[in-house]
């Protein structure tokens, strides 16, 4: 179920960018059971999202030639929650990502399923000075090691993070990541500089 896609933009001063992007929906699964005044979370869905760009920057030497070399690479997870909720930049969200890690098959029913650091577990504070729209926001995580390694991810967004007065939001999004992990290392390979020159070429050369 996971989508890879990429976007090739060239921007007026000659420079090119290229962002590749994968795309995992959210397990339809954990809306089974809900009871009928929770059915506004099928309207809810979460799309899980990682992006890499790679910017061709247009340079001179002193002979004046052209030469494009790769410039800035940057590359994030995003969640798309469909809740349109601007933050104020004094607000805070909090991020919490419980990954289950990928079990070999042949120690399914051992006992060591049952110990706590079988789950990994992380915590991110977002909207640290500056306005955030809950329907889409960057997770904050700069490794891929979490999502790469996992059989599946529960992402639990809380706003307020912390309220005395009112009750506390929660948005919890499940992912299967058996096509997602593939997805981020499909990319990775391609955003590189070769991969970037590759896209370059005609429309009758193989591109990646």
């Amino acid at each position: 179920d996971t989508e890879v896609s990429y976007d090739y933009q060239q921007t007026k001063s000659g420079s090119t960018i290229l962002t590749l992007i994968a795309q995992a929906p959210e397990t339809n699964d954990v809306l089974r059971g809900l009871k009928n005044a929770d059915q506004r979370r099928l309207s809810k869905l979460g799309l899980l999202v990682y992006q890499c760009k790679l910017l061709m920057l247009v340079t001179n030497d002193d002979a004046g030639n052209n030469s494009k070399t790769p410039a800035l690479t940057s590359r994030s997870f995003s969640l798309f929650t469909g809740v349109e909720l601007l933050l104020r930049a004094d607000q805070r969200i909090g991020i919490q990502v419980n990954a289950l890690p990928a079990i070999n098959e042949t120690s399914l029913f051992n006992a060591s399923l049952a110990e706590v650091d079988t789950l990994k577990t992380r915590w991110e504070t977002l909207g640290k000075g500056f306005a955030l729209n809950l329907q889409q926001f960057d997770l904050g995580l700069s490794d891929s090691d979490l999502f790469e390694t996992s059989e599946s991810v529960e992402i639990n967004a809380r706003f307020p993070i912390f309220q005395m007065s009112r009750p506390v939001t929660e948005w919890r999004y499940h992912f299967n990541l058996a096509g997602f992990k593939q997805a981020i290392r499909y990319i990775d390979e391609h955003c590189t500089p070769d991969g970037f020159r590759a896209l370059q070429k005609p429309d009758s050369e193989q591109r990646p």
